[in-house]
């Protein structure tokens, strides 16, 4: 099994919604998923005193999932990242949970904490799936090229381990290959189309979407209706609206992929409508959702 990975989960508090304490074999770093109650729990751990970067997850006034990506270096009294995030409680922005990265070796100085605080914010930005709460793009510091290499596996660990938290900070939306059997070699997605002149706007709809293993992405520069339907549904009616809003759609265009949990979902966002989207999306040779489905189970 290529590229198989062994990840260690050890229930700190004996249950799902407690402390998580996370290893990984031939890895030197260390993570904990702590809930913002949990924290002072955490106080006597020796590791959680060393330096490291942290992450803390919440969400904004407008119920998008939020991040703040810190460091903390050893401080003169001798505490290090644990401190600085319960420095973070006094904060106005609320956050429900903070995860922190350290190494079993005591081994992250100034220069590598600063190094992949920024590696770790732009990344966020770029994969684009939480709005990145730092106001200032963190100094990358100076590192030598043999130290950016090893870094670098830190973070390649790293992108895995939120991952397995529960935390998809670093995974795109889209990815260029996915498995469609796993005893077939991976594919390219296949792009699936919608496409009609609508009568509410008298304009020309064109949607486009991928199939991923979360659900289906509305791809960017697809057409969307502009005139919300009696029949659309209250949640992706405010959807749409916050998307008009965040400037996310410009004059009847998707300016970003968007990701929903089913094909129906998808079709509504796209034409303002209730719709069944298996029967609404179809391949560049005019197969439906639902008839490529069943050629695919037989």
């Amino acid at each position: 099994m290529k590229n198989s990975k062994n990840f260690n989960l050890f229930l700190m508090d004996g249950e799902v919604t407690g402390r998580i304490k996370c290893t990984l074999s031939n890895w030197t770093g260390i993570a904990y998923k702590i809930p913002r109650p949990y924290l002072d729990k955490c106080k006597d751990r020796a590791d959680l005193k060393q330096s490291g970067v942290y992450f803390l997850f919440g969400k904004n006034d407008n119920g998008d999932d939020e991040v703040y990506i810190g460091q903390a270096g050893i401080r003169k009294n001798g505490e290090g990242v644990l401190f600085r995030v319960a420095e973070h409680l006094k904060d106005e922005a609320y956050f429900s949970d903070a995860v922190m990265l350290t190494t079993q070796n005591n081994s992250f100085g100034p220069t590598e904490i600063s190094y992949l605080e920024n590696k770790f914010t732009n990344m966020a930005i770029d994969v684009d799936r939480y709005k990145v709460r730092n106001g200032n793009d963190p100094n990358p510091g100076n590192v030598t090229e043999e130290k950016e290499s090893e870094l670098e596996d830190f973070i390649e660990y790293s992108k895995m381990v939120l991952g397995v938290l529960g935390y998809k900070l670093f995974v795109p939306i889209l990815d260029n290959k996915i498995k469609s059997n796993v005893k077939k070699e991976p594919q390219e997605e296949e792009v699936l189309y919608l496409s009609r002149t609508s009568r509410k706007s008298n304009r020309l709809i064109e949607g486009k979407c991928k199939r991923t293993s979360e659900g289906f992405v509305v791809l960017k520069d697809s057409m969307i209706e502009i005139i919300d339907s009696k029949s659309l549904p209250k949640s992706i009616k405010e959807l749409r609206d916050k998307c008009r809003t965040n400037n996310e759609i410009i004059d009847g265009k998707l300016t970003k992929n968007y990701l929903f949990n089913s094909p129906s979902y998808a079709a509504m966002f796209v034409l303002g409508m209730s719709r069944n989207g298996k029967t609404d999306w179809k391949n560049k040779d005019g197969l439906t959702l639902k008839e490529l489905e069943e050629k695919e189970i037989q």
